[in-house]
């Protein structure tokens, strides 16, 4: 089912102009909720209103230490982990709009020799692969598993995706996020930082660069893919039939996976190394969609109801606390 076909009557500007940081006793239980589980920041957004916007200070654990970029206006500013890969998923999807690449194309097109398989089983592994999590490489960008044949959740694989970006079109990650999406969406707190890994840092699984953003600006970007990727009048997303699969089922082995994004959709679903029957979150929307990343943060998206909500911050100590969030979101 195509969810976005149809652009919706929310603008960019009324989600602007709206902002207001209601006070906890407008739903108290969703407030304490939040604050109780190390929660950053949270936004709800219903028909281009901001419902609720909160922010908290919860305690500096060496996690969000290692996340939090600082404070803007009081609001958290942060590496929002791997929520980066559905803003991916767009820039690739918009390279291959502008004729800089195919999906269908070898990445080592692009990387040339970039994994410890041989040269040919490592042009076997194409865009599309990294783009559905199949490409059949471990940590250590190895395998003897043919590209296409398995869904496996593997970070540093995709970070791949960023430096066939920068390889294709020249041009940086910042730079080209910065004109094909920041600027036209207004994102102004929003940028890539190169990541320290280590000790005390990133792991060397992780990608090389975190999006450092805040909870308004991933509203924006909520807000454009609600839209059909359009800003106003303007149709930044051309190449709808990318658009549209990036949000239905990419492979046979894990129905609840997109182009870099998590749908809500599916009979059963593959989710790091657990599977589950059912949806992701039976409380949610089934057509939901979804950007999540590390620490419980996600963006999430429901077509239907006009609906966008974003949290932010460190984890919730709740393995199921993005499905229990919900409960308090439908009331």
């Amino acid at each position: 089912m195509n969810y976005f076909s149809k652009p919706v009557s929310i603008s960019i500007f009324t989600l602007l102009v709206s902002f207001y940081l209601p006070s906890s006793q407008d739903n108290p239980e969703l407030y304490e909720y939040l604050e109780s589980r190390n929660t950053t920041s949270f936004i709800l957004a219903k028909e281009g209103q901001v419902l609720y916007e909160y922010e908290f200070n919860p305690n500096k654990t060496i996690f969000l230490r290692m996340m939090q970029d600082g404070l803007i206006e009081g609001r958290s500013h942060e590496d929002v982990a791997s929520i980066q890969k559905s803003f991916i998923s767009i820039l690739i999807g918009l390279a291959q709009q502008k004729g800089y690449l195919k999906i269908s194309d070898s990445v080592s097109t692009y990387l040339g020799s970039w994994t410890k398989l041989k040269k040919e089983e490592e042009e076997k592994i194409t865009i599309r692969h990294l783009l559905t999590m199949t490409s059949g490489l471990d940590d250590d960008l190895d395998s003897n598993i043919e590209p296409g044949t398995e869904w496996k959740y593997e970070s540093r694989s995709y970070g791949q995706l960023l430096y066939v970006l920068e390889s294709s079109t020249k041009k940086s990650i910042q730079d080209l996020s910065s004109e094909w999406l920041f600027v036209p969406l207004n994102m102004e707190e929003t940028f890539w930082k190169k990541r320290v890994k280590g000790l005390l840092g990133f792991s060397k699984n992780s990608s090389d660069y975190g999006l450092v953003t805040s909870a308004r600006d991933l509203l924006k970007f909520g807000d454009f893919i609600l839209n059909g990727g359009e800003v106003g009048t303007t149709h930044i997303i051309t190449d709808i039939d990318f658009f549209d699969d990036s949000f239905t089922q990419s492979q046979q082995y894990n129905p609840a996976y997109g182009y870099l994004w998590w749908l809500n959709n599916s009979e059963y679903f593959i989710k790091s190394n657990t599977q589950g029957e059912g949806n992701l979150y039976p409380y949610a929307p089934r057509e939901t969609v979804l950007a999540q990343g590390a620490g419980s943060r996600f963006l999430a998206i429901v077509p239907s109801e006009e609906l966008i909500v974003i949290r932010l911050g460190d984890n919730p100590k709740d393995s199921n606390f993005i499905n229990n969030l919900w409960k308090y979101i439908q009331n």
